[in-house]
């Protein structure tokens, strides 16, 4: 996946749902569904910045990324948007 694509919040961390004991500034499984699109890819993280179109903090997240909007999401966790570019 390459900047500019539009991609769909598939899971988070692998999973659909999210763990019994999650405190909700960190229930980012709220935003499966979601879309946004790749700002870059952080080798460092294995991880892609997303940048989403609805803002995290309606869903009282944590967001401490460089973009507004945006976290770090793994590539299995996200859906291409075929056909969709912002680039």
């Amino acid at each position: 996946m390459e900047s500019g694509a539009r991609v769909r919040l598939n899971t988070f961390n692998g999973s659909s749902i999210a763990p019994p004991d999650c405190k909700g500034p960190e229930n980012y499984w709220l935003l499966i569904g979601h879309v946004g699109t790749i700002v870059s890819f952080n080798a460092e993280l294995n991880r892609y910045l997303v940048q989403f179109e609805k803002s995290v903090h309606v869903f009282g997240l944590h967001c401490h990324n460089p973009e507004p909007n945006s976290l770090y999401i793994l590539g299995k966790d996200l859906v291409l948007i075929e056909g969709e570019s912002n680039a």
